[in-house]
């Protein structure tokens, strides 16, 4: 009886979600996973300003057929624990984006492209 799918409005209208929408909800659900350093990597964040993606570098969405599916690329710290890491990514990004669009999430595909050492991010290389 319970159906996963928004009702249409009283008038017949319906609610269209843009893939940007699913991107920053996809970002913000990652924000507090331990472990990611960042998102997306040098290429990613390039191609993301490229499409307009300003807002949510290393997240790509894919809508079709009612599902969604959502590649996150990131950068870990080292001493992460690479699938523990993931899998909590995969597991916030799903269940907030059906949470906030009523969207079904096929995939949340996890991309780690770079470890980076604590002496990376003390920045200043002089």
């Amino acid at each position: 009886m319970s159906d996963p799918q928004p009702e249409a409005a009283p008038g017949g209208g319906g609610v269209t979600i843009s893939d940007s929408v699913v991107a920053k909800v996809a970002f913000k659900a990652i924000g507090g996973i331990e472990g990611i350093h960042a998102l997306g990597g040098t290429s990613a964040r390039a191609l993301a300003g490229l499409r307009g993606d300003k807002g949510t570098p290393g997240i790509s969405v894919d809508l079709r057929e009612g599902s969604v599916d959502i590649d996150v690329t990131m950068s870990i710290v080292f001493g992460a624990n690479v699938p523990t890491v993931a899998e909590a990514c995969r597991k916030a990004v799903s269940e907030q984006v059906t949470a906030a669009t009523g969207l079904p999430v096929r995939a949340v595909n996890v991309l780690v492209t770079d470890v980076v050492f604590p002496e990376d991010q003390a920045g200043g290389a002089g």
